[in-house]
């Protein structure tokens, strides 16, 4: 594997894909920033584990990225569409569009560490 994609694949996405909030959000009340921010911060540990080929870190990571969805899951319809003063519904653009991307590369991230190339590379 190409150093730029390990650098990619470890560490540049996985810190990514859980910080991809609109900025209100990020700015918002101290529970919802620090869950973010530790994912990224572990998954950023990870990535060192990775790259000195640890298996045991590949299983942490994959983890990790599927939390990303599973969480992103749970929050996304009750996050995307509210209910405005009026009764009438209202659509969060950004979060729906920054959402699905983080999904999207959380879903990459897991479906390309669980290919041969990575296992290759975890030799310890």
């Amino acid at each position: 594997m190409k150093t730029y994609l390990r650098v990619l694949l470890f560490f540049v996405l996985p810190v990514i894909a859980p910080l991809l909030f609109p900025p209100e959000e990020l700015l918002g009340i101290v529970p919802e920033v620090l869950l973010p921010i530790a994912t990224a911060a572990m998954a950023l540990l990870m990535g060192f584990f990775l790259w000195r080929g640890y298996s045991l870190a590949l299983t942490f990571s994959i983890f990790l990225q599927g939390f990303n969805v599973i969480t992103r899951v749970m929050t996304f319809f009750s996050t995307a569409v509210t209910l405005n003063a009026g009764g009438a519904p209202q659509v969060d653009m950004l979060y729906i569009v920054l959402s699905v991307l983080s999904m999207g590369i959380s879903m990459w991230i897991l479906l390309r560490l669980d290919r041969g190339d990575v296992h290759a590379l975890m030799t310890r």
